[in-house]
């Protein structure tokens, strides 16, 4: 349910299906967003062995013992060491590549364009495995914040035709790193289709209430997206008798640390944890305030479905913040503090014609499907 597989179902429907065909691999065949995939896309059968560096330790040896594949085994067990270390994940992913590859056969079609539609193991697969005229590859956050290995990377990226990124700042962090590279670094924006977020924004939803102000938040309960900061603004905007909502949609390995700070807090009757949404549109077109808080992000999708659905924004200072909105003017940039950030949330709530200005002055461009297509038939044309 993450914003690069929901940009990756809007591109594949926009894309000229009578101009391109199609392929999708992908590793495992599982997710909410694998049933909208148009009927123009041939996906390709999954590896069957990439589930054994997927699945418990036990499934993987009683299995593969049984089979005799005892090279299988003992790359699990080298990825198991790994990822038992502390190195950061990004640089776990980075390396486990090297135990997986062995056992990913590569697809039998040869292609004009390949693309990683993400960073690490997708543009490792594109570059070891796939037979292709031309390889882009794609860094879909920022690079520095993940801590990835440059070393490891260095050795695909000069073997890719091209780089993209997803805003301009991302891209002059990975130039700095990747000064070598810099004439290969393109930018380009994740997909998003206004016509489809309008219109699934109109659907009925039975768990939402309008008897107080309500806040949303989209993002998965993952460390980078810190929720429970957003926890900590609502004890202060409770403590100063408040009336309001929370609702939170998305689901992580965070969640219970999450309850636990609600419950702590006697939060359960501001925060709602809804979970995952197949259709989050309903729930951002009704709120009052879009609240959205993360430690970095490539190109924030969900703040842009938000400027689409014209939303009351309040974000962190990160880094890309600034080029989704304009602070004081269509919405709110708060420093990461506590305090602060529901100083301005609190101005929101008692300021119903300071949300209506935000409201007012937040647009997104009708055009920007069609100029990401073209940047996209450049690359491949």
């Amino acid at each position: 349910m993450g914003g690069a597989e929901k940009s990756l179902i809007s591109l594949l429907y926009e894309l000229d299906s009578e101009k391109y065909e199609i392929d999708l691999y992908l590793f495992q065949h599982q997710g909410k967003w694998l049933s909208k995939l148009p009927a123009h896309i041939h996906l390709l059968p999954k590896p069957p062995k990439y589930k054994y560096f997927d699945s418990s330790f036990y499934t993987t040896m009683v299995e593969n013992l049984k089979k005799g594949n005892f090279r299988l085994i003992i790359d699990r067990i080298r990825l198991s060491f790994n990822n038992a270390t502390k190195k950061p994940p990004a640089v776990k992913e980075q390396i486990n590549w090297k135990f997986i590859k062995n056992h990913i056969e590569s697809p039998l079609q040869k292609y004009h364009v390949a693309f990683g539609f993400l960073e690490k193991t997708p543009n490792y697969f594109v570059i070891d495995k796939v037979i292709a005229h031309k390889k882009i590859l794609s860094v879909m956050t920022d690079y520095k914040e993940l801590q990835m290995d440059r070393n490891i990377d260095v050795q695909y990226f000069e073997k890719a035709n091209a780089i993209t990124v997803l805003s301009e700042e991302s891209k002059a962090t990975l130039e700095e790193v990747f000064p070598e590279f810099s004439n290969k670094i393109i930018l380009l924006e994740n997909m998003i289709s206004e016509r489809e977020i309008l219109a699934l924004a109109q659907e009925k939803i039975s768990d939402f209430s309008k008897k107080e102000l309500t806040i949303v938040s989209v993002g998965r309960l993952v460390e980078s997206k810190i929720h429970e900061i957003g926890v900590e603004v609502m004890k202060i905007l409770k403590d100063k008798d408040l009336n309001f909502k929370w609702l939170i949609l998305g689901e992580g390995n965070r969640r219970k640390l999450i309850e636990y700070k609600i419950k702590e807090y006697s939060l359960e009757n501001y925060i709602s944890l809804l979970g995952e949404k197949d259709n989050p549109y309903p729930y951002i077109n009704k709120a009052d305030i879009f609240l959205h808080l993360s430690k970095f992000e490539g190109y924030g999708i969900v703040i842009a479905e938000a400027r689409i659905l014209k939303k009351c924004i309040v974000l962190n200072d990160f880094k890309t913040a600034f080029t989704h909105i304009k602070n004081g003017f269509d919405g709110v940039i708060a420093p990461l503090d506590e305090k602060k950030i529901a100083d301005e949330i609190e101005k929101l709530i008692l300021d119903k014609n300071l949300r209506r200005k935000y409201e007012q002055n937040v647009s997104f461009d009708k055009d920007f499907a069609q100029k990401i297509l073209k940047k996209i038939e450049k690359i491949v044309d």
